[in-house]
């Protein structure tokens, strides 16, 4: 095997072998919108799943592509306009060349820097690479992957910055995350039942949802919890290459649960937690859950994230004794919340409006007809 199909083992299974790209007919009109495949559509829905559902409700033909691929599987609609691929080989091979042989303009939308070799399967008319995290091990291929974007989508200011100062020429864009505000305030009026998991839980619950993984400072949540052991410490998502330590009676590990569900958890929560390391992946991270738990009334304690700071009911603890004064400080009833204030800001940072972002820069940077 070569150097090269060593190095995208984990791509090639879903694509053509790679080869130069072949000269394609321009499209015209309205894009067509593909999201390569990078994570499943029903897997901890988030930022790729969220702005493809938003462009497809403003009326644009997308295509998402799944990661885990069903050979011979039928294209499926997922609703209005938004479409699942799971055989990508096949997509390429039958539906690119229709959609090209139709006229239409194929927009790449593309949010892992390590597909810039694969794109041009695609046969597109404009790439936008969607920079979403300064992970490591996508570094090698970022400056590949912006050099063939058209124009690059940022979501965090120190993102933003790198792209606008490496490459001037490149059109860029920030655009935070967002968040589906309906989605979690739809247990305004009334309460969810109770979750098994939290039923037999007394006193008050201090929640995290998301990945427990290798950026979330576990050491400082173990902590918290051996000195607050009145204090309900419960996590909810999916381990990655990390574990809850199950020793600590009061940290309770719930487990995946889907973005359903995820509404019916933070009612009971009393205060929600953003206990992330400061390194280099996370100064560069826009968490979307700090949207999720503001929209669901909550308050929130994080540590020192740049993109948290001056953000309505967080609070910034830096370091342990910080959080230990500020944890009983933001359950407390006495520290208000302000409901008004808090859907005033949130309602710029809805993802409609983040589409909207979008769309205004791929007509006035661009000159796309969308």
């Amino acid at each position: 095997m070569s150097s090269v199909n060593l190095e995208f083992k984990d791509i090639q299974p879903m694509f053509l072998p790679l080869q130069p790209a072949l000269p394609s007919v321009p499209g015209e009109g309205p894009p067509v919108i593909i999201y390569p495949p990078t994570i499943d559509w029903n897997w901890m829905k988030q930022r790729p799943q969220q702005l493809m559902e938003q462009f497809a409700r403003h009326g644009h033909e997308v295509y998402y592509c799944n990661k885990t691929q069903l050979p011979g599987s039928e294209i499926v609609a997922l609703q209005d306009n938004l479409n699942l691929v799971q055989d990508n080989i096949a997509f390429i091979r039958t539906k690119i060349p229709e959609l090209k042989q139709q006229g239409r303009r194929i927009m790449i939308w593309v949010s892992w820097s390590k597909l810039y070799a694969y794109v041009d399967q695609y046969q597109p008319d404009l790439v936008v690479y969607d920079y979403v995290d300064d992970i490591p091990e996508w570094a090698p291929y970022l400056d590949l992957m912006v050099k063939r974007a058209d124009m690059v989508v940022t979501s965090a200011r120190a993102l933003q910055r790198q792209i606008a100062r490496s490459y001037p020429d490149t059109p860029s864009l920030l655009v935070p995350n967002g968040c589906d505000l309906d989605h979690f305030r739809r247990h305004r009026r009334a309460a969810p039942p109770k979750p098994a998991e939290l039923q037999g839980l007394r006193g008050p619950i201090a929640g995290f949802v998301g990945a427990w993984a290798h950026w979330v400072d576990q050491s400082l949540i173990h902590q918290l919890a051996r000195h607050y052991p009145a204090i309900n410490f419960v996590i909810v998502g999916v381990e990655y290459a990390a574990q809850v330590d199950r020793s600590i009676g009061n940290l309770h590990y719930v487990g995946y649960r889907t973005y359903e569900e995820l509404p019916d958890y933070l009612y009971f929560f009393d205060a929600c937690l953003i206990p992330f390391k400061i390194n280099e992946i996370t100064i560069a991270a826009n968490p979307v859950k700090m949207y999720e738990y503001l929209a669901s009334g909550k308050k929130v304690l994080s540590t020192d994230l740049p993109e948290v700071r001056q953000v309505p009911h967080v609070w910034i603890g830096r370091g342990l004794q910080d959080w230990k004064r500020l944890l009983p400080q933001v359950l407390s009833d006495a520290t208000k919340f302000d409901v008004e204030a808090n859907d005033r800001w949130l309602r710029q940072q809805s993802w409609a409006m983040r589409y909207r972002l979008i769309i205004e820069a791929l007509r006035s940077r661009l000159h796309v007809p969308v």
